[in-house]
């Protein structure tokens, strides 16, 4: 029995957030979202459960990509809500990707990843989650929807949404 894996460099998409549960919030200080420059151009996701690792794919992303896609859904939903955006305001947000994992669920009829990230504010504030996804299509599909799944969550953190309205 042999069983080959491939090593593939994925190009997660863009997905719109949910704007069902966010918070409503409005400002009237500019703020500036900020991403890690010059990430790992080749991070290696591992996946989830070693035991399944056996024949799998290694799959590679740009980071890069990651924190592009997350910059710009960050970006718009300041923006829609008349948040203005700019690089050189003193109020920050922070994001950091701190781990990405895929997995093989459903007897592989679904493909799952999880987005561990930091969020953090100017004033202190930091807070770590882990969020996921799924797609009944292909992993770049699954790791592409846990940016837009970790942006959810930074608009349903309560300490983020007050940090962005004070004066």
């Amino acid at each position: 029995l042999s069983i080959n894996a491939c090593t593939r460099h994925i190009q997660p998409p863009l997905f719109d957030i949910d704007n069902t549960n966010l918070k409503q919030f409005q400002a009237n200080l500019p703020v500036a979202v900020i991403v890690p420059q010059n990430a790992d151009k080749n991070y290696f996701i591992a996946l989830a459960d070693p035991r399944k690792s056996f024949g799998a794919d290694k799959i590679y992303v740009d980071l890069n990509l990651m924190y592009k896609n997350a910059k710009e859904l960050i970006e718009k939903q300041l923006s829609a809500h008349n948040v203005v955006v700019s690089e050189s305001a003193g109020k920050q947000l922070r994001f950091t990707i701190t781990k990405i994992e895929w997995d093989i669920w459903a007897l592989g009829n679904i493909m799952g990843a999880c987005l561990e990230f930091d969020i953090q504010t100017a004033d202190g504030y930091s807070r770590h989650y882990k969020v996921q996804d799924q797609s009944g299509i292909n992993v770049e599909r699954a790791v592409g929807g846990t940016v837009s799944r970790a942006v959810e969550k930074i608009f349903q953190d309560d300490r983020v949404i007050e940090y962005i309205e004070k004066q």
